[in-house]
C-alpha cells in the first residue's frame, strides 16, 4: 500500500499532468453547472418556478456527483498503471541494479585491443664522477684504478615488427536470468594469429604485451603459442596483460598465436589501435544465435567489408540456430575504428501482458466515454450504477488476466477472463438498464476487453488503433443521425391531423 500511495504521489508531482487533470477537471465541472442551469430554466418557463436555492442544492449536487465519479475513474487508472509497472518488475522488468549484479557475476561489455610489439636493444655507457661519458675502450686499457658508474640504456627501434594479423572471434548467445528479466550476456572463443620479424640489421629484444579483456571476470583456456609451440619465455600474466620478451636475430621470422575463453555482456568490440597499416590484416566474427537481421554494430565501429553471411547450425539437441559471420579485411589500411556487434535483446517474459496493462488506462477512460455517449445521443442521462459497474467489470478483467498469465499462457489467460467477466457484466446490464442500452454497454465492453488488448501487443498497434478511432467515430455519428431521424418521424406524427373521433 505505501508503495502504491508513492507510485500516485510521483505521478502528480509532473506539473503537464496536473494542469491536464485541472483543465480537465473544470470543463466538465462547467458543463454540469451549464446543464444545471439551462434544465432549471426550462422548469421555470414551464410554470414551474423555482428558487435559486434549488438551482445552487440541485447543481452542487451534480458537481458531487461528477467528482466522485472522475475520482473514482481516476483511482481506477492509477491501479492499473501501477499493476503494469509491478508486473514488469516482477515479470521481466530490467534494472540498472540488476544489471550490475549480472556484470559481477557473468561479465561485462568485451572490450579487447591489440596486441602490442616493440623491438629494443641495450647499450652500456660509463661515466666518471663528474658524469662525463668514458671510452669503453680506454676504460679497458687503463692500468690504474678509475672511478666510473655504468649505466646500461634501452633504445626502440621504431617501426611496427607486426606484418600480419588473422583473427577470428566466435561468440554465441547464453542469454541471463537476473530478478525476473533477460540479460544479453554471450560467451566467446578468441583466436588472434600474427606474423612478425626483427626488420632491422641488428639483433634486437622484442617485448610482447597482448591486453587482457577490459574488467573482465573469467578468462580461461589461454594459450600462446609461438611457431605452434609453446612460448618457451616466461609469461607475466595478469587482469590486464600477457606480457613476454624473447631475443630476435636480424631478420628473423615467427608465427604467434593468442586464444582464449571468455564470457561477456551487451556487445563485443576489438580495437585494433590506431595507425597501424599491414601488408594482410583480417578479422573474422562468427555470431552464433544471432541472425542476419539482428546484427547490429557499437558506436564507433565500422561496418563489416564482408557480410554479414547467415547460415544455420544445430544444438546438441537438435535444434536449428542462426549463425551470422562477418569479415573485415584491412589490407594496407589505417583506421581508427573497431569492429564489434550488439547482441540482440530478447523478449522478456510478460512483455504482452506489461504492453496490455500499459494500454488499460486509456481504454478504461474510451469505455466510459462510448457508453455515456451512448445515452447521451439517445437523449438519456447516463445511469451511476451501470457505469460504476461497467468500469469495475473492466478492471477485474486486466488484473484478472495479469494474475492468470503469470501462471499460463497470455492467450489462455484472456480467453478465460473475458468469458467470466463477460457473462457477469451482460447479466449485470441486462438486469440494470434496458436492452438497447444493455446491449450497446456489453459491445463496447467486448471491444475493450478483446479488440484493445490485441492492438496493444501488435507490431501494427499505431494504424489499429487509428482504425478503432474512426471506427467508433462512425459508431457515434451513427447514433446521432438515427437520433435525429427518430425526432423527425415523431415531429411528423405528432403533426399529422388525427382522425375525428366517431
Amino acid at each position: 500500500m505505501f508503495s502504491y500511495l508513492s507510485s500516485l504521489l510521483v505521478r502528480f508531482q509532473s506539473r503537464p499532468v496536473r494542469s491536464l487533470a485541472l483543465a480537465a477537471l473544470a470543463v466538465v465541472v462547467a458543463a454540469v453547472l451549464l446543464g444545471s442551469l439551462i434544465r432549471w430554466l426550462r422548469r421555470r418557463r414551464q410554470d414551474r418556478p423555482e428558487s435559486w436555492a434549488s438551482l445552487l442544492t440541485s447543481s452542487w449536487g451534480a458537481v458531487l456527483k461528477v467528482l466522485i465519479g472522475l475520482g473514482v475513474l481516476a483511482g481506477m487508472c492509477l491501479h492499473l498503471a501501477f499493476q503494469s509497472g509491478e508486473f514488469q518488475r516482477r515479470q521481466g522488468g530490467t534494472s540498472a541494479r540488476n544489471y550490475q549484479a549480472v556484470t559481477t557475476i557473468w561479465g561485462r561489455p568485451h572490450h579487447q585491443n591489440e596486441l602490442s610489439v616493440r623491438l629494443a636493444y641495450e647499450t652500456t655507457h660509463f661515466y666518471d664522477k663528474d658524469g662525463l661519458e668514458l671510452d669503453p675502450n680506454r676504460l679497458r686499457a687503463a692500468t690504474q684504478p678509475v672511478g666510473f658508474r655504468r649505466q646500461v640504456v634501452e633504445h626502440t627501434i621504431p617501426g611496427n615488427p607486426v606484418v600480419e594479423a588473422d583473427h577470428r572471434l566466435l561468440l554465441w548467445t547464453n542469454y541471463r536470468m537476473k530478478g525476473g528479466a533477460w540479460y544479453p550476456g554471450f560467451e566467446t572463443e578468441a583466436a588472434f594469429t600474427y606474423r612478425f620479424e626483427n626488420f632491422a640489421a641488428r639483433d634486437a629484444t622484442a617485448h610482447f604485451g597482448f591486453p587482457m579483456p577490459i574488467g573482465q571476470g573469467l578468462v580461461d583456456h589461454i594459450s600462446v603459442l609461438l611457431d605452434g609451440q609453446p612460448v618457451r619465455q616466461k609469461l607475466l600474466v595478469s587482469a590486464d596483460a600477457i606480457q613476454w620478451s624473447m631475443p630476435l636475430a636480424g631478420g628473423e621470422k615467427h608465427a604467434l598465436s593468442v586464444g582464449y575463453h571468455s564470457r561477456g555482456l551487451d556487445h563485443l568490440r576489438f580495437e585494433p589501435g590506431a595507425g597501424r597499416q599491414l601488408d594482410r590484416y583480417r578479422v573474422e566474427m562468427v555470431c552464433r544465435g544471432v541472425a542476419k537481421d539482428q546484427v547490429n554494430y557499437p558506436v564507433g565501429c565500422m561496418t563489416p567489408t564482408e557480410g554479414p553471411i547467415e547460415s544455420a547450425d544445430r544444438t546438441p539437441d537438435g535444434k536449428t540456430v542462426p549463425v551470422s559471420t562477418m569479415r573485415w579485411n584491412l589490407d594496407h589500411a589505417v583506421t581508427r575504428l573497431g569492429m564489434g556487434v550488439i547482441l540482440p535483446a530478447r523478449q522478456q517474459p510478460g512483455y504482452y501482458v506489461g504492453r496490455i496493462l500499459a494500454a488499460a488506462p486509456w481504454g478504461l477512460v474510451l469505455l466510459l466515454a462510448m457508453v455515456v455517449v451512448t445515452y447521451l445521443a439517445a437523449g438519456q442521462a447516463p445511469p451511476w450504477l451501470p457505469l460504476a459497474l461497467l468500469a469495475v467489470g473492466y478492471h477485474l478483467y486486466y488484473l484478472l488476466t495479469a494474475y492468470i498469465a503469470e501462471q499460463t499462457a497470455l492467450v489462455l489467460a484472456m480467453v478465460v477472463s473475458a468469458a467470466a467477466l463477460t457473462a457477469l457484466m451482460a447479466a449485470g446490464q441486462l438486469w440494470l438498464c434496458r436492452p438497447f442500452f444493455a446491449r450497446a454497454t456489453l459491445g463496447m465492453f467486448v471491444v475493450f476487453t478483446v479488440a484493445w488488448p490485441l492492438i496493444g501487443i501488435s507490431d501494427y498497434d499505431g494504424l489499429l488503433t487509428t482504425v478503432l478511432y474512426v471506427l467508433l467515430l462512425g459508431y457515434v455519428v451513427a447514433l446521432l443521425a438515427g437520433k435525429r431521424m427518430l425526432d423527425r418521424m415523431r415531429a411528423g406524427a405528432e403533426a399529422e391531423p388525427q382522425p375525428p373521433a366517431a
